[in-house]
């Protein structure tokens, strides 16, 4: 299955394991995807950074990567709360829940979940 790909989701907290990718990342950030948009998609994370709020709280930054193409996401204190701290290694194949978030400056996606994948499809957890 190649990483990297995308599918939007009516519901950013449902993440059947029979998901497929159906459209790959390029495609994503070089359409019209709209704002708001809740999608899957699936490759590695890269460039992470875990962050402390004024509040005390954690949250993380990075970007997905498909070893093609790139995305920026953001991971607030609640989600992060919710995500085991093991699907922020980089390097590692993970499948992330999230919303499209398209300002003026960039498009990036706003992590509802992440969960590691294996070859076989999306989420199913691997140990570390």
């Amino acid at each position: 299955m190649p990483y990297g790909s995308l599918r939007t989701m009516n519901n950013d907290d449902a993440l059947p394991r029979d998901v497929r990718p159906l459209i790959p990342l390029r495609v994503a950030l070089d359409q019209d995807v709209l704002d708001g948009t809740h999608v899957v998609v699936h490759g590695v994370l890269a460039d992470v950074s875990v962050r402390v709020s004024k509040e005390g709280r954690e949250w993380a930054a990075g970007r997905v990567v498909d070893g093609q193409d790139s995305i920026e996401f953001i991971t607030f204190p609640r989600a992060f709360a919710r995500i085991d701290r093991s699907c922020f290694h980089i390097d590692r194949p993970v499948a992330v829940t999230a919303r499209v978030s398209i300002s003026a400056e960039r498009k990036a996606l706003v992590v509802n979940s992440i969960v590691h994948t294996d070859n076989t499809g999306i989420g199913h957890d691997r140990p570390l």
